[in-house]
């Protein structure tokens, strides 16, 4: 049974998921209540007062500030507790004035943070260690490391840990004080153990997380995830249900708390669910079934659900996948094991550790409590074929389709080494001799058994950065016209085609409407384009995987655009394909909006083409359909059988918008009316109505299939 505390008459039933979720929605919808974010002000006093001591000790000491004195928010009787609510204050604490505030804020800016490109967010902890020894088992840990470890730096970044640790322990107690100032003593009594203790059930497991998740958040970092949570809490649950501690019901009450809180965050929290486990059996389990049922039911944008498939996933999980999908909501998006894992083992990663991935932020692969934190940027990669197309024209020689090819990636890996640079650059600048991680590194195996820092060698596994490759089918359907229009059957000069690009087609709409219909388009499956698309997969993911980071990371390949396709394609002047300049991109590594004519089949023959084991950041392609294309029992077996085909052809990930075209026209001419509906972007899931109307624009010009 769940710990339930009965409220006062006046006091919400906060113990029900559904209310928590009204109350945690409409803070997300309205932001925070504070004008003032005094966690800053609180970094800045530690810094003063530690200022002179190693910098692992003084990072440590801002997060024992923040911690200590932030604002705390429980809502009486609540199943799972934590929030960033009154992170930011309404009025300033007593003693502190508005100059003294924003003097603090100004020196913290001065001085400067790690951030997403030198790798801070888009993390997470070793949440099974964590569950199977506590907080105190980590502190015991930190202890016997001091025994080896005696150099002042090595016992200066133990010091931070333990810091760091502590502070937590003490941050969920004050969760613990306040839950039993208002009269919930369950609340009270399950924070208070798990505040030093290994949690014991099932609720305590699912709570040390949360907090811990929230103590990453009061650090400010960004789209942080919880893992495979179906996996790390499956022990205590089965224990529970074993000893009649806990049923199904009460286990879905529980996860649904934690997404209403998901909710509240406001932000990209990816949970992974499914797949093989380290020894290579299949993972699925109850656990795996009620995160999707809790999604289904929560409705959240923001609890980012990853589904891992693989051929021995079991027909329940399928259809599960498919009737959470079907809600408009966009989760679970599906992953391949038969792509990623092989990739990640061709790199070196042992197969049980790779086998155990997941996803941080979108759909980022990340080697969970064993890794630095991940970073990326986008590489506008069709720059590198226009220049390649200009520089092909120069030559005083017949111009060759494998000329261009060789010039392209030429291009390719010039532009490539430049942007290695400048992110080497950044990395460089925020070094951990002067900016040290002692949280992030105390719940990172193995920093504290090798006493270093995250980002100095402590984690098991080095930092992969994505380098985000821009508008495949843009690039793959410009090759396509130039090979087929130019180069094979000149029905087009080449220079006549450079000054039509130039002009942006003005005074040439007969070379653009020869572009846009005599030439195979990507999405189609049309071996002609398709064959161009697995080049430029294959081509830009081993240039990647040639660059290293300064600290001895990877980059790796990602095709993969969040919504970064719409200001990269304003840097782009109009294109071989037909596209005019400054407009979108394709979207990651889907086929052009609206290019995909010959229906969903052809769509999935063509995205099944390339081979993405290489692509180890990830890869997005969108799916849009009619919601009547799935309806009724025939069309769960019809997305059962798009499933299937998924897996067994290694398409690397999948992700759907059942919401039809005139819902989303209906919503961007009434928002007032729409203010939940929610829609898969790319990588995410949002509330449609508080998009950007570009975004809003590149989500509808997605070809929409029907019944």
């Amino acid at each position: 049974m769940v710990c339930k505390t009965t409220p006062k008459p006046s006091v919400k039933n906060y113990s029900d998921w559904r209310v928590l979720l009204e109350e945690t929605r409409a803070t997300n919808r309205n932001g925070l209540p504070g004008k003032y974010d005094m966690r800053a002000y609180w970094r800045q006093l530690a810094r003063r007062e530690f200022g002179q001591r190693h910098q692992p000790i003084v990072a440590a000491q801002e997060f024992a500030f923040v911690l200590d004195r932030i604002g705390i928010t429980t809502y009486p009787g609540e199943l799972i507790t934590g929030s960033r609510r009154l992170f930011a204050e309404t009025v300033l604490p007593e003693g502190v004035s508005v100059e003294a505030w924003a003097a603090a804020n100004e020196e913290q800016k001065a001085i400067g943070r790690r951030d997403f490109g030198s790798g801070w967010d888009h993390t997470l902890a070793d949440y099974p260690t964590l569950i199977s020894i506590g907080i105190k088992g980590y502190l015991d840990r930190i202890e016997e490391s001091r025994k080896t470890h005696t150099t002042p730096m090595e016992l200066s970044t133990l010091e931070g840990m333990r810091i760091s640790i502590e502070a937590l322990g003490r941050f969920i107690r004050r969760h613990a004080d306040a839950s039993g100032a208002a009269g919930d003593y369950c609340g009270r009594n399950r924070l208070e153990w798990i505040s030093s203790n290994p949690p014991r059930t099932f609720h305590e497991a699912a709570q040390l997380v949360w907090m811990t998740h929230i103590a990453f958040v009061s650090e400010g970092r960004y789209a942080n995830a919880l893992g495979r949570i179906d996996q790390y809490l499956l022990p205590v649950y089965e224990a529970d249900v074993t000893a009649g501690r806990l049923d199904r019901g009460g286990a879905l009450a529980i996860i649904c708390s934690l997404w209403a809180h998901v909710e509240e965050l406001g932000e990209v929290t990816n949970i992974c669910v499914g797949g093989l486990t380290p020894e290579g059996t299949d993972g699925t389990n109850e656990l795996s079934y009620i995160c999707i049922e809790a999604t289904k039911l929560v409705q959240s944008p923001h609890t980012n659900l990853s589904a891992r498939f693989h051929d021995g996933t079991p027909e329940r999980f399928h259809r599960a996948a498919f009737e959470c999908i079907k809600t408009g909501v966009g989760f679970p998006a599906i992953f391949n094991d038969h792509v990623l894992i092989p990739g990640l083992v061709g790199i070196g990663i042992p197969e049980d550790v790779a086998r155990d991935h997941c996803m941080v932020g979108c759909i980022e692969t990340m080697l969970a409590g064993r890794q630095q934190a991940w970073s990326d940027n986008r590489f506008n990669t069709p720059i590198s074929m226009l220049s390649a197309l200009r520089r092909l024209a120069k030559e005083d020689r017949e111009p060759t389709w494998y000329r261009l090819c060789d010039i392209f990636v030429e291009e390719l890996k010039d532009n490539l080494v430049k942007y290695a640079e400048n992110v080497n650059a950044r990395i460089f600048m925020r070094s951990p001799a002067k900016f040290p991680d002692p949280f992030l590194s105390a719940l990172t195996r193995d920093c504290i058994g090798r006493a270093k820092d995250i980002n100095d060698g402590g984690a098991e596994y080095k930092r992969f950065h994505g380098v985000c490759i821009m508008g495949l089918a843009t690039v793959s359907d410009s090759l396509a016209a130039v090979k087929k229009l130019v180069l094979e059957e000149k029905a087009i000069a080449l220079d006549d085609l450079l000054s039509a690009l130039d002009r942006d087609f003005e005074g040439c709409e007969d070379i653009r409407q020869t572009l846009l219909n005599k030439a195979p388009k990507y999405g189609n499956a049309d071996p002609y384009v398709d064959d161009i698309a697995v080049w430029v997969v294959r081509v830009t993911s081993d240039l990647c995987l040639k660059l290293h980071t300064v600290d001895g990371g990877r980059f790796v390949s990602a095709m993969a655009a969040n919504t970064s396709n719409i200001p990269a394609g304003k840097e782009v002047g109009a294109t071989p394909d037909g596209r005019n300049a400054g407009r979108p991109l394709s979207d990651a590594a889907s086929p052009f909006f609206g290019r995909d004519v010959h229906g969903p089949t052809a769509f999935l023959r063509s995205v099944a083409k390339p081979d993405y084991r290489n692509v180890l950041t990830g890869t997005v392609i969108n799916m849009k359909f009619e919601p009547e294309y799935f309806e009724g029992e025939e069309g769960a077996e019809k997305f059962s059988a798009f499933t299937h085909y998924f897996v067994e052809n290694r398409i690397p990930e999948l992700q759907f918008n059942f919401t039809g075209n005139k819902v989303l026209h209906e919503a961007k001419e009434h928002p007032e009316d729409f203010g939940d509906l929610v829609v898969r972007v790319s990588g995410f899931s949002a509330y449609f109505t508080r998009l950007d109307p570009a975004v809003q624009d590149d989500i509808i010009r997605r070809r929409s299939h029907k019944g």
